[in-house]
């Protein structure tokens, strides 16, 4: 078997591509896209905002479940097979929150697009992708990764306009079949979990790196002070993640800026998380997994400073640095966790790891409005996240790489 032709492209790149689009109508619709219905539901079923709110804390929490039983997941049943269920499945379910006509029914549909969302997204497409690269690893997750911030760039700009024109359950059963219309032929015919699979070897596999089955159990791994610190850094990266992404349009709105002109702010920002995905994917695989880290937490702060300074002009390329930071929720976790810990137990190590994410994810907003409800602004929770990451750069030299003999 070979990892490549000369004369063809590498199977593995449209697997990368097949992610791109994939994570773009989930990922993309499900989160990035949530906010734009908060106000039409709420007032159309004379329900809170808060209340309504709630559905994203069910996806996020959801999304850690899957994530901590990842391992046993992926063990038991084919990925592909839960990508293909996931692809049938998700677009249902988004379709049913037209249907809805109270906050139970939104509750009830959210538990099906929590679990199927997750099914689809970062947790089986960084196996398949660490399946199939051994070379250029990093950058295939940021060019795979970076469809949920592009996606939910373009998604966000049609959902409005079909909110605005069409109405929020128009809007909801339309997503929908765009979702369908992407995701089943792309998982059913189209993506490949292994190499294996089409007689040929991952990208790098020649080399013994590439071969070597190393690293420790996930029980040998777990007590030990990198997995103790790789938690405490994805906590802090979940969390200022979501904060980073809700705070930007109601600060600016707060500094006195138009609705409009927040909005095309935030749309700026999510089109620069694209772009960073791949860009801290081939930091990553040039400068290593340690100071690729550095880089993110760096561009973090300085994104929370842009948003603090909204007012400066030169804000706006502060904020889309932060994009370096948001990146790092996703690209970061398989390069830390092989980094650390090798390729042995690396789908349950990197699944709990994940996990921790999204637990920060599933409250931070809700800690980042009950601060600006006791302040009176969001200033106090930027310089918190500010600290934060920088706590992350300090712990990061007790991530002690895994030795291959191990």
């Amino acid at each position: 078997m070979s990892s490549r032709s000369s004369s063809r492209l590498f199977y593995g790149w449209i697997n990368v591509l097949c992610g791109a689009l994939i994570l773009g109508v989930s990922h993309g619709v499900v989160t990035n896209c949530f906010s734009l219905y908060i106000i039409p539901v709420s007032q159309d079923l004379g329900v809170s905002r808060e209340a309504f709110s709630f559905i994203a804390l069910i996806v996020n929490a959801l999304y850690a479940l899957v994530s901590f039983l990842s391992g046993h997941l992926f063990e038991r049943f084919r990925v592909i097979s839960l990508i293909r269920a996931a692809s049938v499945v998700l677009p249902l379910s988004y379709f049913c929150f037209s249907l809805c006509s109270g906050l139970a029914s939104f509750y009830l549909c959210a538990v099906v697009v929590g679990l199927s969302v997750s099914l689809i997204t970062f947790l089986p497409f960084t196996l398949i992708i660490s399946n199939w690269f051994i070379r250029h690893r990093g950058r295939a997750l940021g060019l795979c990764f970076m469809g949920s911030g592009l996606g939910g760039m373009v998604m966000n700009f049609l959902s409005s306009a079909l909110i605005e024109g069409l109405g929020w359950r128009s809007s909801y059963q339309l997503i929908a079949l765009i979702m369908a219309a992407v995701m089943v032929p792309l998982s059913f015919l189209v993506i490949r979990a292994t190499p294996q699979e089409m007689h040929l070897r991952p990208l790098g596999g020649d080399d013994d790196e590439g071969t070597l089955l190393f690293g420790p159990l996930a029980s040998q791994a777990i007590p030990t002070i990198s997995f103790a610190m790789l938690v405490l850094l994805s906590l802090i990266v979940g969390f200022a993640s979501t904060v980073y992404g809700n705070v930007i349009n109601p600060h600016l709105r707060d500094l006195g800026f138009s609705p409009l002109y927040a909005s095309s702010v935030l749309s700026l920002y999510l089109g620069a998380l694209a772009a960073a995905k791949i860009l801290l994917g081939a930091l990553f695989d040039r400068i290593g997994a340690r100071r690729g880290t550095v880089v993110s937490m760096l561009g973090f702060i300085l994104g929370f400073l842009g948003i603090f300074l909204g007012k400066a002009l030169w804000s706006i390329p502060l904020i889309l640095l932060g994009g370096l930071g948001t990146a790092s929720s996703n690209v970061s976790y398989p390069v830390l966790t092989r980094f650390a810990f090798g390729t042995r137990d690396f789908t349950r190590l990197n699944g709990l790891l994940m996990g921790m994410n999204f637990v920060t994810c599933s409250i931070g907003t809700v800690c980042a409005n009950l601060i600006y409800s006791a302040t009176g602004s969001y200033n106090a929770v930027l310089f918190l996240c500010m600290g934060l990451c920088a706590l992350v750069i300090a712990i990061l030299p007790l991530i002690r790489p895994v030795s291959q003999t191990h």
